[in-house]
């Protein structure tokens, strides 16, 4: 309450200031903080994709060394020259040493490729000598019986094993090895036994040239792969010591925050880990972010010192001004503010000066404009005929017509004086159905007998209808188009139809006349459907046409059916140029005596 009792003693020009200020600081400070947290929210994308995309780089090079290790087992294993080979190579030695340069060729020019292949009997051959490694000690290896119950043509992957070659063992510890129970048939016995290999200093080469950290873990989380060495065949889980890793998160890791990422390999159940340190990635970002929040509070408070100045000097006009206007309430009619300028407060300023001339006059000119307008008034009044005069005349016409045995001429007059009735005695929006009807009977009589071919009509309808309601006056104004523009050139007949379809409302009005060309009504329903009071020109190059006023009444209707009904309210238009114009108007059903409830 304090607080708004010292805003309440504030002067305008001091809560002007101060509105300005907060107007400026508020959303500034708010600016200044939603560009802050998205600017770190987009950082991390920012970083995030920038490891995702050197991580499946990586992954994509890992993929293609095990595709090619799988790729040289399915060659060797299919190749019915091995297989021949393999074979011959138990008595012949020739054969022996063919197989040994085949495998030979089967490695390439992959350096660091190994092949082995042993038979049942215990044969070995490789594309390495040896002497720097016995393959048949491989019989020994814990992983070796295992390979009888791999499913037929599957591979079993082996990662950071001891390097076999003794001569490799100082530069290449670790290698990566497949290998394969060789078999002819699905449901046969293993016939040969298939090991390749490569060292792990070709996946480890991949890792050298990224900013991130890469491991490759098995399906137990021990360490395959990564370029510091003396981790190879440790725990994971005793590297980074987190009760529940999610990928991606940013996690604390050698007293930094670390962006973790994970992606599968293709084959093994194996999968990479990148660890990349968040605050590396980020600082350039981040140190754009920190200058641009300087650069921008910098402006902020540049600009808020020169508006405050600005605002002082021109509010002053406004200090003298409310002077000058508590003096005046004080009964001092003679004061002058004497402000004058270019701007509004000098065009305020003169037009205080001014006002205090001209109160008498302008109270003077407001007392004879009132009393012009109270002239005015009772002019019009006395200027207006009572409807009642006017059904007593052509009651009395029609009387007279009648005793001289005129009954068409009185059927006429009757039927404008039952209209002119209709039009000024109801002020309801809505009628029945029969009273509609009723109504249009009688233009429909008037229009017969002033239109120069003869016309019919017919009506159609439900007499459970009767009772139904419907705004006032909306089968008038589209009647009236059939007669002025579709009945020129000759007669035709008017069938108006109204019936229930489907628990609505339809009414049908169908002419004979001479219809509307494509160009015509397709330019009518585009009026309908903007809902355009004003009617455009309806032919293609723009110029007004005869049939160009024909839309009017239907608009009208329209609109004023769309106002009442909403969407449940639809018009449609078919018109065949020469033949025919029908019109239908669906709305919900209203009955006398219901609360005008829809049914």
């Amino acid at each position: 309450m304090k607080e708004k009792h010292r805003l309440s003693q504030l002067s305008f020009r001091q809560k002007l200031i101060l509105t300005s200020i907060a107007c400026l600081v508020i959303p500034a400070l708010g600016m200044l903080y939603i560009t802050n947290v998205y600017s770190k929210l987009i950082i991390r994308e920012h970083s995030l994709e920038k490891s995702t995309q050197s991580l499946r780089i990586v992954q994509s090079q890992i993929d293609v060394i095990f595709e090619e290790m799988v790729s040289v087992s399915n060659f060797v294993h299919f190749d019915p020259e091995i297989k021949t080979l393999l074979e011959d190579a138990k008595t012949n030695p020739v054969a022996a040493r063919t197989l040994t340069s085949r495998l030979e060729q089967v490695a390439g020019d992959t350096i660091d490729l190994r092949i082995t292949l042993l038979d049942k009997e215990g044969h070995a051959y490789s594309d390495y000598s040896f002497y720097d490694y016995d393959p048949r000690q491989f019989l020994k290896r814990r992983w070796f019986s295992t390979l009888e119950q791999l499913p037929p043509y599957d591979t079993l992957f082996m990662g950071a094993e001891d390097n076999y070659l003794t001569s490799l063992q100082a530069e290449q510890p670790y290698i990566f090895m497949t290998a394969r129970a060789l078999r002819e048939e699905t449901t046969a016995a293993p016939y040969a036994y298939l090991i390749v290999s490569r060292s792990e200093a070709s996946i480890r080469e991949r890792f050298a040239s990224l900013e991130e950290d890469v491991y490759l873990l098995d399906e137990e989380e021990n360490i395959l792969s990564n370029r510091n060495q003396e981790l190879i065949g440790t725990s994971f889980d005793q590297l980074l010591p987190v009760d529940e890793l999610v990928f991606p998160d940013i996690v604390k890791f050698k007293g930094q925050n670390q962006l973790l990422l994970e992606l599968p390999l293709k084959f093994a159940r194996w999968r990479l880990i990148s660890v990349a340190p968040y605050e590396q990635l980020t600082e350039r970002l981040n140190g754009i972010n920190r200058t641009g929040l300087i650069i921008q509070t910098i402006f902020a408070v540049s600009f808020l010192f020169a508006l405050t100045v600005l605002l002082r000097r021109f509010t002053k006009p406004v200090l003298v001004l409310g002077k000058a206007a508590r003096r005046v309430e004080d009964g001092d009619l003679m004061v002058r503010s004497g402000i004058r300028g270019a701007d509004e407060i000098g065009s305020l300023g003169h037009s205080f000066d001014n006002m205090l001339d001209r109160v008498q006059l302008m109270l003077r000119q407001v007392e004879t404009e009132q009393e012009l307008k109270r002239q005015a008034e009772i002019a019009m009044l006395q200027a207006q005929i009572n409807p009642h005069f006017l059904f007593n005349v052509l009651s009395s016409i029609r009387l007279k017509l009648l005793m001289k045995q005129d009954e068409e001429n009185a059927a006429i007059v009757g039927s404008l004086s039952a209209m002119l009735r209709a039009s000024f005695s109801s002020r309801e929006e809505f009628v029945s159905i029969a009273s509609e009807l009723d109504f249009t009977k009688q233009y429909m009589e008037l229009m017969r007998f002033t239109m120069r071919y003869p016309t019919e009509y017919a009506v159609h309808v439900d007499k459970e209808l009767l009772l139904e309601t419907v705004p006032r006056f909306i089968l008038q104004p589209i009647i009236e188009n059939a007669y002025k523009h579709g009945f020129l050139q000759g007669g035709g007949r008017v069938v108006i139809t109204i019936g229930l379809v489907q628990s609505r409302l339809t009414i049908t009005i169908e002419d004979n006349g001479t219809g509307m060309e494509e160009h015509t009504l397709a330019a009518l329903l585009q009026h309908i459907r903007q809902k355009d009071a004003e009617l455009g020109a309806l032919s293609a190059d723009g110029t007004p046409v005869a049939e160009s006023a024909r839309g009017i009444g239907l608009i009208n209707v329209y609109q004023r059916l769309k106002l009442i009904y909403g969407e449940r309210f639809e018009m449609n238009i078919e018109s065949i140029h020469g033949l025919r114009t029908t019109v239908q108007l669906i709305m919900p059903v209203k009955r006398i005596g219901a609360d005008n409830h829809d049914l």
